[in-house]
């Protein structure tokens, strides 16, 4: 919610021209050694500020507090830190962190860390990022109370609603690269996973108890320890990973769990793979509130419209939270996360991202707000048992707008508020944008 009022302040500001807001023309000399000039970021000096996290807020560290007061999960808070100059090292290294914790126990503790692998440091103007090739770690210890589940297909309605809680202990390792060199077209992904996770159950007052309504699975989907290996390869002709205005992908990902342990429980799961395949468009249009800017620039004002489809196809024994859903923040978004699951799903979905505010203008000293807008939207998609029948499924859709707002090309933020076709609308505040 605090995300989303600065959202609103920040778009309803008088869009004054800051002073200190030079062109940020790219540096030719430095581009024209690279292979792939347009895939890689330019950041100026003077977006490289030194000291510690506070001194460098919302110019290259942005913290969320997050309050809760509900009957289900109690009384509490926490903050969200995203960093993307971490440690200081001039944009080479990301973070970011959640930490939230409630009267009734309810809490997460994550960390993730990425170190770009495509980096150039001229000290007397600013840095080169390459956003295609980095290797990260991440962390997670979290006890959710009021995890949702409707059961399996397309045909479940709001009043199949369950609860339960699921604690969750993570440790992984992840690696991507473009080939056949830096910021080239192809791109792959390598990551290692280890996962604990237990179920029980939850604590949503108005909704009934998945242990209860459905033993089998949660006996199945309790205890389990995995390692869970995930891989990647897709084409990408986009203009940025981050922020695209330009370009394609398309691609297939593989994600199982080869080795399990359920050493406690009768119903162990033998373990399974999820393949999807995915592929998206972006395209820039006629600007409708500006007339387009220097295209000299290194973040010109750009609208565009956007799409993508998906499709995910569960094999094996697979735990049912694991299994391929909608809902959430990226798919089907008036829609909670996981209203849909099955074992295979797919989703589409089309976006118009106007910008409304196209130039940047100071909010106070050194903190700066580059450009705002919003975004329509309408999602398509839908689940079910065999892959045979996902085609005679129900199609289910969302629509709704999004506001959205950037600092620099390379930290956008929105806030989408979606309705569903069965009548649930749903917010969701994140950092990037969902295809």
């Amino acid at each position: 919610m605090t995300t989303f009022l600065l959202l609103l302040v920040v778009l309803s500001t008088p869009a004054q021209q800051d002073p200190s807001d030079t062109l940020q023309v790219r540096p030719a000399d430095l581009l024209e050694e690279l292979a792939y000039p347009d895939r890689w970021r330019w950041v100026p000096n003077d977006r490289l500020p030194k000291g510690g996290l506070v001194n460098r807020l919302l110019v290259t560290s942005f913290v969320s507090p997050i309050f809760f007061f509900e009957g289900d999960v109690g009384a509490g808070g926490g903050v969200g830190v995203t960093d993307i100059d971490f440690l200081g090292k001039r944009r080479s290294q990301f973070a970011n962190t959640w930490i939230t914790y409630t009267s009734e126990g309810q809490q997460r503790f994550s960390f993730s860390w990425r170190k770009w692998l495509a980096h150039i440091d001229d000290p007397g103007r600013g840095i080169l990022q390459g956003d295609r090739d980095h290797v990260g770690i991440s962390f997670e210890s979290s006890r959710t109370l009021t995890s949702r589940f409707f059961g399996l297909g397309a045909s479940t309605t709001l009043d199949d609603e369950s609860s339960f809680t699921r604690a969750t202990d993570s440790l992984g390792f992840n690696l991507q690269k473009s080939l056949p060199q830096i910021g080239g077209p192809w791109i792959y992904s390598l990551g290692v996973t280890l996962q604990t996770d237990d179920i029980s159950s939850g604590q949503v007052s108005e909704a009934l108890n998945t242990v209860d309504e459905y033993p089998i699975l949660t006996s199945e989907g309790d205890d389990f320890g995995a390692v869970w290996v995930q891989g990647s390869l897709r084409h990408d002709t986009r203009d940025a990973q981050h922020l695209p205005y330009e370009g394609h992908t398309i691609g297939i990902s593989l994600l199982g769990c080869p080795i399990v342990s359920q050493e406690t429980n009768t119903d162990s799961l033998e373990g399974g793979l999820i393949t999807t395949l995915h592929g998206s468009w972006v395209r820039p249009v006629a600007p409708l509130f500006h007339s387009g800017g220097d295209q000299n620039r290194e973040h010109p004002p750009i609208d565009s419209i956007a799409g993508y489809l998906k499709l995910s196809m569960s094999s094996g024994e697979l735990p049912f939270w694991s299994l391929p859903s909608l809902g959430g923040s990226n798919s089907l978004r008036g829609s909670i996360s996981g209203r849909w699951r099955g074992q295979h799903a797919w989703s589409a979905g089309a976006e118009w991202r106007p910008w409304v505010i196209p130039e940047g203008f100071a909010i106070y000293e050194d903190i700066r707000l580059e450009r705002g807008g919003f975004a329509l939207f309408l999602d398509l998609g839908s689940v079910s048992e065999s892959l045979d029948q996902l085609i005679e499924e129900p199609v289910h859709y969302s629509y709704g707008i999004g506001l959205r707002f950037t600092f620099e090309r390379q930290a956008l933020f929105r806030a989408d508020l979606g309705r569903s076709d069965d009548g649930e609308m749903n917010m969701s505040i994140r950092y990037g944008l969902p295809f």
